[in-house]
């Protein structure tokens, strides 16, 4: 008579944790891959703006300000201010133009993830032609975790540049940039490219 052997718990608690080992590679692999991919997206997605805010002031002489927006813990309200002025659809003061009177478009219009508030979370957005048009909806640009950019200008801690940046996966750090320049100087890395205050309290 031939005996059929079976697996003994020790074997099968072994192989249990192979597996899970496995798993947990796999998994963290994987998520170390998404998280790289949306930090070069979200470093991406700034130079986009940034090269944007440069052509703005190339031709209006000056940034967007964000001085005339008072309340000053509003970054919904900043960032919304930034893409309705490199979108063309308001003037210097912030106030709505007429169809006849938009201005130049400095922003590919796919080329920024844009967000809105629905309730307490943001989420993406497609605005249809009119209300793209009419720049009815309080919209702003989003980065890859779904959190707004912060953009500040002029800069309250008296740093030459505009403030621009995300405050990355954990919403503490950030991936910021400043006005981008071929080769930046050590002196312009320093003074222009560190957020005002400290991570977190932005």
């Amino acid at each position: 008579m031939i005996l059929k052997r079976g697996f003994t718990l020790v074997e099968l608690l072994v192989v249990i944790v192979i597996i899970g080992v496995l798993a947990g590679i796999t998994f963290t692999g994987a998520n170390y891959l998404l998280g790289a991919q949306d930090e070069k997206q979200a470093k991406s997605q700034i130079e986009v703006l940034s090269l944007a805010l440069e052509q703005f002031k190339s031709e209006m002489g000056s940034y967007p300000r964000t001085d005339q927006i008072t309340n000053e813990e509003n970054e919904l309200a900043r960032g919304s201010f930034l893409i309705r002025s490199l979108f063309g659809l308001v003037d210097e003061n912030g106030d709505k133009l007429n169809l006849k009177d938009r201005g130049k478009n400095f922003l590919p219009r796919d080329s920024i993830s844009l967000g809105e508030q629905l309730g307490s979370r943001y989420e993406l957005v497609t605005l249809s032609e009119e209300e793209w048009t009419n720049g009815s909806t309080l919209v702003f640009p989003m980065d890859p975790w779904y959190e707004p950019y912060i953009y500040e200008y002029p800069r309250k801690d008296g740093h030459k540049g505009f403030l621009l940046f995300s405050k990355g996966p954990d919403g503490q750090s950030s991936i910021f940039s400043q006005e981008l320049t071929a080769t930046p100087t050590k002196e312009q890395i320093d003074e222009d490219n560190i957020p005002a205050t400290e991570p977190g309290k932005w």
